[in-house]
C-alpha cells in the first residue's frame, strides 16, 4: 500500500499537477507531510533543520514530478528525495562539526601546559570572593557561567535561553568581563 489513506491516489494527483493543476500538489504535501517531517526529525538534531529539509523535499519533488513514473510507489520515490537531501545535509554539516572538533582538540592540547601552571597558581582564598561575584551577576550571565562550569555545550544553552549561539558567546564574554572587574575590586573600607 502506498499510503495509510486508502482513498488518496498519488498517481491521480501527479497527473493532475502535470496537466496544469499546480494547486493539486498541496494534496501531496498534506498527505505525506507528517511522514516526511517525522522521518527527517528522527535523523537530525534540530527541529528547524527537519522542517527546512522537509520543505526542500517537497520543493524538489515538485520540480522533479515529471521524472516520477506513474504506477510506481510514489511514497518510496518521495522518501528517496528526502533521504538524498538528508545525506547532503549530513555531509555538509558533519564535515564542519568534525573540523570544529579537531580544532578544539588542537587548541586544548596546545594550551595544556599553561592551564596546568594556571591551576597550580590558583589562590584558593579567592574562591569565596569569586562565588560572591557570581551571585551578583544577572540571571542570564549566571546561567552562562554555570553552564561553562558544568561543561554544557553552547548549542544546548542557546536553545535553553532561546538565543543564537553567537549571542551566548557574547553573553559569556560579558560575564567574564564582569567577573574580572568584580574580582579586581578592592573591598571598600567599613566605617566604624
Amino acid at each position: 500500500m502506498d499510503t495509510p489513506n486508502k482513498r488518496f491516489n498519488p498517481d491521480w494527483v501527479v497527473a493532475s499537477v502535470l496537466d496544469g493543476n499546480k494547486d493539486a500538489f498541496r494534496m501531496i504535501v498534506s498527505e505525506y507531510g507528517l511522514l516526511v517531517r517525522g522521518f527527517l526529525a528522527a535523523r537530525v538534531y534540530h527541529l528547524a533543520d527537519a522542517e527546512d529539509l522537509a520543505q526542500d523535499t517537497f520543493v524538489k519533488a515538485y520540480e522533479k514530478l515529471e521524472d516520477y513514473e506513474l504506477g510506481t510507489n510514489f511514497r518510496a520515490w518521495l522518501m528517496s528525495i528526502a533521504q538524498f537531501l538528508l545525506n547532503n545535509h549530513w555531509r555538509k554539516y558533519g564535515n564542519r562539526a568534525t573540523v570544529m572538533e579537531k580544532f578544539r582538540h588542537d587548541i586544548a592540547e596546545s594550551i595544556q601546559t599553561e592551564l596546568k601552571v594556571a591551576h597550580e597558581d590558583v589562590d584558593e582564598s579567592r574562591i569565596p570572593k569569586l562565588l560572591d561575584c557570581i551571585t551578583k551577576l544577572p540571571d542570564n550571565l549566571r546561567k552562562v557561567i554555570r553552564s561553562g562550569l558544568d561543561g554544557e555545550r553552547i548549542s544546548i544553552l542557546a536553545q535553553e535561553l532561546n538565543l543564537q549561539a553567537n549571542a551566548v558567546y557574547q553573553l559569556r564574554h560579558r560575564a567574564h568581563v564582569a567577573l574580572r572587574k568584580c574580582m579586581n575590586q578592592t573591598p571598600s573600607p567599613t566605617r566604624s
